[in-house]
């Protein structure tokens, strides 16, 4: 009886301890999709040296705190079978990125020793801060070149580069880095990357740079590129924070930060801003050029989920925001 009475007790035990492994994998799994911190872009230089194993690299990735789970990314490198072609280098990592992000930018073949990444929807000071603090330059160096250095071979330059500098995964030699030949190489992917055909490229790109910055959500840019377009067709000041926290540079906005007599005030101001506010991604870009039209002319992002909320009017756009923000 007592035999029998233990195997009782033990069973439940067993099979809890299984669910609880079986949600824990499931937990590491997911996490792969997800980044540390979506808010924090700062970079940091992640090295992995010739012959480190997979299992070794996912654990020194969890240890900078640039991935949610070791076990996750590990399994994630194997079950798609790539744990064997992660190159060996010195690579420009942040926290905002996804463990698929990471591994993405560990398994590119560079010609340099390392990589740098450019985050979509970083503006020019965001870009000099990155390579400044990865020693690359010094302070100020990227941005005074951007308005000293002559660019003038890239025709479709409109006279200034934010919003032309085209984020991706670069690889460099930093004993030969240097800010002008950067530059060239941004530059140059965009022209590869990016294809207008109707309309204004320069409106379209700074369309796209507030589409960036306004929006998380990817299946939301069209909608929002709609209300942006058909408020600028109707006279209607496009009211965007975005394009004020690039005067000010901060991430909230106070009242007198409203009052700002800026041509970048879009609450003070009807039209756009006189240049891009941030150097857009390519979905961006795309729904600048292919806006979807809708019924809607206000929209806010949810400070909590992420969420795009849309109004028709503004007296349903004032509620949302109470509810909201």
């Amino acid at each position: 009886m007592r035999k029998k009475k233990q195997r009782i007790r033990i069973f439940p035990t067993f099979l809890l301890t299984v669910l609880v492994l079986f949600a824990l994998h499931v937990n590491a799994m997911n996490s792969i999709d997800k980044a540390v911190d979506l808010e924090n872009d700062s970079p940091v230089i992640f090295e992995i040296k010739s012959g480190e194993s997979a299992s070794r690299i996912a654990s020194n990735l969890k240890s900078e705190d640039l991935i949610k789970s070791a076990y996750g990314f590990s399994k994630y490198l194997s079950k798609e079978d790539l744990d064997s072609q992660i190159q060996a280098g010195r690579y420009i990592l942040n926290r905002s990125m996804t463990g698929v992000e990471i591994a993405e930018t560990l398994l590119t073949i560079g010609s340099g020793e390392m990589a740098v990444t450019i985050i979509e929807g970083w503006t020019i000071s965001d870009i000099d801060n990155s390579l400044a603090k990865a020693n690359l330059i010094e302070p100020g160096e990227f941005k005074t070149c951007t308005e000293t250095c002559d660019f003038s071979d890239y025709d479709f330059l409109p006279g200034y580069l934010e919003g032309y500098l085209f984020p991706d995964t670069f690889f460099i030699d930093p004993e030969t880095f240097s800010a002008e030949s950067f530059i060239r190489r941004l530059l140059t992917n965009f022209q590869s990357k990016v294809q207008i055909t109707t309309g204004s490229l320069e409106e379209t790109i700074i369309v796209a740079s507030i589409i960036e910055k306004e929006v998380r959500t990817e299946e939301d840019r069209a909608l929002v590129s709609g209300i942006i377009w058909k408020r600028l067709d109707n006279g209607w000041a496009l009211g965007m924070c975005s394009t004020i926290n690039y005067i000010t540079g901060e991430t909230e906005i106070t009242h007198e930060d409203i009052a700002i007599d800026s041509p970048y005030n879009t609450r003070k101001y009807a039209g756009l801003p006189p240049t891009p506010i941030s150097n857009p991604g390519l979905a961006s870009i795309e729904a600048a050029a292919n806006p979807e039209y809708s019924e809607y002319w206000y929209f806010l992002t949810a400070t909590e989920t992420g969420e795009t909320i849309y109004s028709v009017t503004n007296e349903e756009h004032e509620v949302n925001k109470a509810k909201y923000l």
